[in-house]
């Protein structure tokens, strides 16, 4: 079987539609941070790009470009209050399971048998669609992350891409 070429078939794609080159983020290297405790004694963080929002909070624009936003949820919430608003990608399933894109269920299935140390209480949801200012989620979105992170004192994250 030949090898697709994902970024070239990407690329395109998107420039038949009209747009321009993606230009791709390439890095050399990234820093490499060992946890410093086991798994089991760790607590983990969701970080989802599945437009998931609860029903009382502003919605995602799901033909946004650019959207660096967020929404933080409680994993407590039932999922009876949350809804989805993403247009790239095919989510049928996931409004019948909102686990395919946030897994909160399967984060707290793990705290309970002991894979993880906890769950952290606060997820959260991002609408990525289309990003092509890559400094706006470096100066806008990752610090707001960040900051949510630190505030619960996670010491993992869970990232779902949508």
């Amino acid at each position: 079987m030949a090898r697709v070429e994902y970024v070239t078939c990407l690329n395109e794609s998107y420039q038949s539609q009209g747009f321009p080159e993606y230009r791709w983020s390439v890095y050399d290297s990234s820093p490499f941070v060992p946890l410093s405790k086991s798994l089991n004694q760790s607590k983990v963080a969701l970080i989802s790009s599945g437009g998931i929002f609860r029903e009382d909070q502003e919605p995602f624009n799901g033909w946004a470009v650019n959207d660096f936003s967020l929404r933080v949820i409680p994993i407590d919430t039932p999922f009876s209050r949350l809804r989805l608003n993403h247009n790239y990608f095919d989510h049928r399933d996931a409004v019948k399971d909102y686990n395919c894109v946030f897994p909160i269920h399967r984060l707290q299935d793990l705290a309970e048998e002991g894979v993880i140390g906890q769950a952290a209480k606060l997820a959260v949801s991002l609408g990525m669609g289309r990003t092509y200012k890559r400094s706006g989620l470096l100066q806008e979105t990752i610090p707001t992350v960040v900051s949510k992170l630190q505030e619960q004192e996670v010491d993992v994250a869970l990232l779902v891409a949508a």
